[in-house]
This record gives C-alpha cells, structure tokens and sequence, in this order.
C-alpha cells in the first residue's frame, strides 16, 4: 500500500508545541522550501488514517533530518540516518487506525550533519511512504553478487525462514532448493550490463523479486575495469535539490537529471553527499551510469572523527547504504567521509574504519573518499581508489590555461591505485557574460580545460565535474560571498537546469 498523497499538516517552531493539525501537505514534500517555512527550522508533523491489520512493515524511503513514526499514539520508530529508509516491522488489529510522522530540521545536536555544511539539508517526507502485510516465511533479504562475468556465475545470499526457496530468473522456474543463507549458481542465458549495454535480469525467491545486473569491477592497478575492459569516468556530482521541491524532487525531474547527463556524454554520477533514493538507482541501471554514494558527511574536522557518537552513526548509515543499493550494477564506488581530516592519526583511523566495513559487506565493489588534502594525506595506502577534490583557477590564483600543470602536481609519488578527481569546477552566474570570474565564459573555458587536461594524462582514471546543477545551500554572512543567493553556483545548469555555457559547449571526446 502506498501512503502517497494529502495528509493533515502541523508545523511547530520547537519539539515542545502541541501540533495543530489546521492544514494540508502533500506526501513526499518538504516542509521547509519557499512558500512554507524556508528557511525556518522546526518541526513538522503528517498524520493520516489507515486501514490495516495484521503484521505490517512500514517504510518512509527517505527523509531528513530526524524522523519519528507513531502508530495510534505509541512511537514505533525513530531515525537520525537523515536520506536513508526508515523501516518498522510491528502488528495490529484490524481497522482504522492513526498513523503520524513527525520530521525536524534542527541541526544542533544531530549526530551526522553539522552547522558548516555546505548543502541544505531539508525538512521533510522526501520519498514513497509504504505500508505492507509480512509473514514469518517472507523473504528479508536477497542480494546478488556477480562472481564471474565470462560465465554468469552469481551468489545468492538469503534471509528467510522458509522450508523451500522457489528460484526464478527472469520470471521463468529454474529450480527449488533448501532454505540456504548462500547460493552460487549460473543464470540461463544471460546477458551482460555495461555502460553500452544494460541489460538487466531479474531473481525471484519465493515472493520476493530483485533487478539486478552481470558485471564485474576490478581495480588491482592504477586503472579501472568493468567487465574486464579498462573505462575511464566522465561524470557530475548531483545534489538531491531544487528550489521549489527541495530534496523531495519528484522522479520525473530525476529521470530528466539522469537522461540529461547520459545524453551529454557523460558515464557516471556521484551522489553528493548522502545516501541516494532508489528512483535515481533504477534510472542508473537502465540507463548505464555509473555512480559513487555514500553516507551523510562533509567536511568533517578531527574531533568529528574523535566522537564515537558520530562515528557509530556513521557506520551505520554506510552499512544501511550498501544494504539497500546491493544489487544495482550502476553502483560500483562506496565512498564517505567526504573532505575530512584524513592528514591526522584520527582520519586514518576513521578511513580504515570504514574502509574495512565496505571490504567486509561488499568485497565486489571498491571503497574510497574524497580527500581535499592529497599533498598531506595519510589515507591512501587504506583505500582502493584515490579521489580528490581539487579546484585550481578558482580557489587559487592561477588561470584556466594553467590547470594542465596544476594537475601535474598532484600525480606524483602516489600508490599505483586508480585515479579520480572527483571534485573540480568553477561558479558561473547564470546570464554574466562579462568573461570575467563567476561568468559562464569562464566557466566554460575552465571546464573544457579540465575534461581535456584528464583526457590526456593516463595517469587519471577519470574526473567528476563540481556539479550538474546549481544547489541550495545555507545563507549566512560568511558563506554568502562564496554562496551568492544562497546556491553552490558551480552547476552546470542553474537551479532550474536552465542550461549555463559550459554545458552547451561540452567538450567529452572519444578518449574518454
């Protein structure tokens, strides 16, 4: 059942306000975009009836920041992994019962996102809300790992607590077996997913159906390979944003996103800087972008990375990220930890921390982060891809017809691992045409600078562009000369992906 749609409404300015529900919002929304309460913190609370009975599994998809269920009064479930599902599992008798979500944006005190942050983190319901019926026989888990992309060979593993397994690969029997945590077994006349290629299968046990795709990833050099076949990354960051949706952007608008990238020659997408709905996976898998998440963190300082408190949540949310994206083959980067302080003993302890739960969950896939600091970096003998963001001819002083030898600086003396930028761009004003900084000129010349610098040096396994499109960001004396209006203005397109002159005069040749 999908809960989609008008509920009752209550906003509150703290946690302590007794909700008056005297208004409507829809569901997925968020609360705090202009037009309702932005930039406002507080609390918003949707309630709703329900017709269920039995034993149930609710989930809200994602959400941000803090999300409360209470199920005819009594709290069900709670959650801080701000962007990750929340699910509950509890029973109840048949009938019409009350069902409310209460949702906040209060930074302080939240264990992931931090006051510096530059990303606005909205309030609100962001994806599907869903209710179902379970049994003690349902299927809880099932990932898929491909094991051999010349044979098709692949390994089930299962969480149930049924007598038989009934297997079926792409809607047609294959076999019953034992109830078993772990089954390897070659899927009928398969099909590889590549970039070019997606193609995609699908695994049912018992009740539960999964997409998922045959591919392999390997990275035991300073390249990159799916499928055996080196590929360099051509890619965009991509905030969830929008200035009239927030972080709920409905799919046709993520659909458009991801079509839009595909389109201009692009092969990969990083999802910056929190956990990605599932909407934009599926896209990815069909459309064959390749794409790097991780979970909620940015620019973490030494006593972030001290804090056990913020480490534990960390953790948990990453181990939530690789759970739920498992089996979308448009996945092939775990990431975290974005821009922290990875010169220090604690940053080294946090990377190895979180390097080996990646190593351990999901050996299939390479772990990394992005380090903004990859002269002085102690991080990267740990992980399996080195990443950095970097940003010559902006942030410094020099022009974009130097970046080939800024870039050059950055390549020597490393680890024989892939090499990614994966952050690098310049702002633009959308209509400053005066060629100066922060117009689209500008913009323009140093982006196709960069794509050509990378295409030319071997040494890169690839770069992701700082960023697809204009993204809301937090508005105070200090960020707004770097944040004019409020938006991080490196986007390609703005806001409203209006397209900037970068976009228009993309450079992505054959090398790539």
């Amino acid at each position: 059942m999908i809960l989609d749609g008008i509920w009752e409404f209550a906003w509150c300015k703290d946690n302590a306000s007794v909700p008056c529900f005297d208004t409507f919002a829809a569901v997925p929304g968020c609360f705090d975009t202009p037009g309702m309460f932005y930039p406002e913190q507080g609390t918003a609370y949707y309630r709703r009836k329900v017709t269920a009975g039995g034993s149930l599994r609710l989930k809200i998809a994602s959400f941000g920041l803090h999300a409360q269920v209470f199920w005819d009064g009594e709290k069900i479930a709670e959650s801080f992994l701000a962007w990750s599902p929340l699910t509950a599992e509890f029973s109840t008798s048949d009938g019409v019962h009350e069902l409310i979500i209460k949702v906040d944006n209060f930074i302080a005190g939240h264990p992931l996102f931090r006051e510096d942050y530059d990303f606005y983190n909205f309030g609100g319901i962001y994806d599907h809300v869903t209710l179902e019926n379970i049994s003690a026989d349902s299927i809880r888990k099932l990932a898929v790992f491909t094991l051999d992309h010349e044979t098709g060979e692949i390994e089930l593993q299962i969480e149930s607590a049924a007598e038989k397994l009934d297997i079926s690969f792409d809607g047609k029997f294959f076999r019953s077996v034992d109830n078993t945590p772990s089954l390897r077994l070659k899927v009928p006349d398969f099909k590889l997913w590549s970039i070019d290629t997606p193609d995609l299968h699908t695994v049912t046990v018992n009740e539960k159906t999964v997409t998922f795709g045959i591919r392999t990833i390997n990275w035991d050099s300073d390249v990159l390979k799916i499928n055996g076949k080196v590929v360099k990354l051509i890619g965009v960051n991509r905030h969830e944003s929008h200035p009239e949706f927030g972080a709920a952007t409905p799919e046709a608008l993520i659909a458009s996103d991801l079509c839009q990238i595909k389109k201009a020659g692009f092969n990969f997408v990083r999802g910056s800087h929190y956990p990605q709905r599932e909407f934009f996976f599926e896209m990815c898998d069909r459309l064959g972008l390749l794409v790097w998440e991780e979970p909620l963190s940015w620019g973490n300082c030494e006593s972030d990375l001290q804090d056990p408190v913020f480490m534990d949540t960390l953790e948990a949310q990453l181990r939530d990220c690789i759970a739920n994206s498992i089996n979308h083959p448009s996945l092939i980067i775990h990431g975290f930890l974005n821009e922290c302080a990875s010169d220090t003993d604690a940053g080294y302890a946090a990377v190895k921390r979180l390097t080996d739960v990646c190593h351990q969950l999901d050996p299939g896939r390479p772990a990394t982060f992005a380090t903004n600091r990859p002269l002085t970096d102690k991080c990267f003998e740990l992980v399996d891809i080195i990443a950095m963001n970097i940003y010559p001819a902006w942030y410094s002083g020099e022009y974009p017809c130097d970046i080939p030898g800024e870039l050059e600086k950055y390549t020597a003396d490393l680890p024989e691992k892939p090499l990614v930028i994966s952050e690098i761009g310049a702002a633009a004003i959308y209509g400053d045409h005066s060629g100066t900084p922060w117009s689209e000129e500008y913009q323009s010349e140093y982006v196709n600078t960069v794509l050509e610098s990378v295409a030319a040096d071997p040494r890169f396994s690839g770069v992701i562009l700082w960023l697809f499109c204009n993204a809301n960001t937090y508005i105070d004396p200090v960020r707004a000369r770097f944040r004019p209006r409020g938006f991080n203005n490196k986007g390609l397109l703005d806001e409203y992906r209006r397209p900037k002159l970068a976009w228009k005069n993309l450079k992505i040749g054959r090398e790539f």
